[in-house]
């Protein structure tokens, strides 16, 4: 773990259930590393700008100040953190079910850098079976 008794948690994901998700867990008093592949997003984060309408820039400046909010597309900083919390889109495809590859995308990235014991989450919404089975696979193959 990191060295301290304090969680520090990792949200993979930073659009509107990601963003707000990080920003409750930082305001209760977790640190949080947010990671996001859009380099747009974790910039106007880490200056304290907010793209979604319910999110006051003064949130993100509240806990970017208190120093438990950092956001990075980094996702070698997963490696920081004691779980991982992965909240990333899942549109239907034409039969209406859902897409799960960015969800088994955002697994292979995490994979190689999950510390030993790190705890993973999967916040999207979709399919009974997806963490335990398409999920893990993907975690175990490239951890």
């Amino acid at each position: 773990m990191h060295g301290s008794s304090e969680l520090l948690t990792c949200s993979t994901g930073l659009g509107v259930v990601g963003l707000v998700l990080t920003m409750l867990l930082a305001r209760s008093g977790a640190t949080v590393i947010g990671l996001d592949i859009d380099q747009e997003t974790v910039d106007q984060i880490n200056r304290g700008q907010s793209y979604i309408k319910h999110m006051r820039a003064e949130t993100i400046n509240e806990v970017l100040k208190a120093r438990r909010l950092s956001a990075s597309a980094d996702f070698t900083r997963i490696k920081e953190a004691d779980a991982a919390i992965i909240c990333v889109p899942t549109p239907l495809n034409k039969n209406r079910e859902p897409d799960i590859s960015f969800i088994l995308e955002t697994g292979r990235m995490i994979a190689p850098h999950l510390q030993k014991g790190a705890l993973v989450v999967l916040e999207s919404t979709t399919y009974p079976g997806t963490t335990d089975e398409d999920l893990r696979a993907m975690l175990e193959e490239n951890s």
